[in-house]
């Protein structure tokens, strides 16, 4: 079950926020081909960042998934890094990544684990 989070100091409408959502579920589950019903995507936007001492537009993403290939960070950096600065107009060195690697036994869903 990916897992992805974003954190942006940008202020979102409730509209777009939504769409956003979708959006984000769909490209997560083709950039992993992982199934979508499976794909949890948060967005918290107004989060408080500063990035460089400069309070400009900064995302913050945290993906996690069981089975997440690490030889494959720099590829997926570049198309979320791509994806975000579409979405969210916001430049590539503005946007930080955080990947986990989660073991199935560590992830639960359904009162059970993978």
């Amino acid at each position: 079950m990916p897992y992805f989070s974003i954190e942006t100091n940008q202020t979102i409408d409730q509209i777009s926020n939504q769409e956003l959502l979708k959006k984000t579920s769909a490209f997560i589950a083709g950039l992993l081909g992982k199934p979508e019903p499976y794909v949890m995507i948060s967005i918290k936007p107004e989060t408080p960042l500063i990035l460089g001492g400069i309070d400009e537009p900064t995302v913050f993403v945290q993906l996690k998934s069981i089975g997440l290939p690490k030889d494959r960070t720099a590829e997926l950096s570049e198309k979320i890094c791509g994806f975000i600065g579409q979405e969210l107009g916001v430049p590539k060195d503005r946007i930080y990544i955080d990947f986990k690697d989660i073991k199935g036994k560590m992830f639960g869903w359904n009162g059970k684990t993978f």
